[in-house]
């Protein structure tokens, strides 16, 4: 009698408003512990963190070093902030991937953005496009997006599908007058933005992810790197199509399960 009686409480208290809240709560933290890539496991990624996390630290106390000795402007050091870089995004990229809460993915990225201030020399095209279309998801704050633009424009990155998702926080006009520098894969994606109707986008959003996406990145480092005996993947995402999803507000429940879409971070904070 006396577990029925606790029971029809629980009920009741998960039937008011704060009940649901804290269901609502509980869930989304069950659903950012639950590895988002079906192609590695929680162990993996977990390794892969904690080695990744390891090399950080050591790359940061040995450049300090070399800095005491050197000078910043000193060759290694710089190669020192390229590897560092590296470091970063391949740890953000796996964080994602290996199921780590959003809230904790976002307060990471200032550290990201830190570490290319230092490195980023406008020639790796993806490490900007990517960022910046997390920052879009993850609604970062408009200071460390004016960090990244300043990048972009000390650097002369023209580009239009990067002008694109900085017009999406106002820091570039919505009309760019600057071509796609790389139309395999982007045209694909870039053609859906000039659509009205968003049935046809979400048609056109989800043949680049399924024709487009992975065949038009074999050229990368990253490109079947599920296959290689060493622990060097991170998780596919094509983080740019969940930014334009977010910015048109697409219905993108169809895309849910579809690979390379990253679903949860497009809707954070839902």
């Amino acid at each position: 009698m006396g577990r029925l009686l606790l029971l029809c409480l629980l009920y009741e208290f998960l039937s008011t408003p704060g009940g649901k809240l804290l269901v609502k709560l509980a869930l989304r933290k069950w659903s950012d512990s639950v590895v988002r890539d079906p192609l590695r496991d929680e162990t993996y990624f977990k390794t892969y963190l904690e080695s990744e996390n390891d090399s950080i630290d050591e790359f940061k106390d040995l450049l300090k070093v070399i800095i005491a000795e050197r000078g910043i402007e000193d060759d290694g050091v710089q190669s020192g902030f390229i590897s560092l870089n590296t470091y970063h995004f391949n740890k953000l990229n796996a964080m994602y991937s290996g199921g780590v809460p959003l809230e904790n993915i976002r307060d990471f990225i200032s550290e990201v953005i830190d570490s290319m201030e230092n490195a980023w020399n406008g020639v790796h095209y993806l490490q900007m496009l990517w960022l910046l279309s997390i920052g879009i998801m993850l609604e970062i704050d408009d200071s460390d997006f004016v960090r990244l633009e300043k990048l972009i424009r000390t650097y002369e990155l023209k580009d239009a599908l990067i002008d694109f998702l900085l017009s999406s926080r106002g820091l570039s006009s919505n009309e760019s007058n600057c071509p796609l520098l790389h139309k395999d894969p982007y045209q694909h994606l870039f053609n859906l933005i000039y659509l009205d109707d968003q049935k046809q986008q979400i048609q056109k959003l989800q043949e680049y992810l399924e024709f487009h996406w992975y065949d038009g990145h074999e050229d990368t480092g990253w490109h079947d790197s599920h296959h290689h005996w060493d622990a060097i993947y991170t998780g596919y995402w094509s983080y740019e199509s969940g930014a334009v999803a977010k910015i048109f507000g697409l219905d993108d429940s169809s895309l849910k399960d579809l690979p390379y879409y990253p679903y949860e971070m497009v809707h954070y904070k839902e």
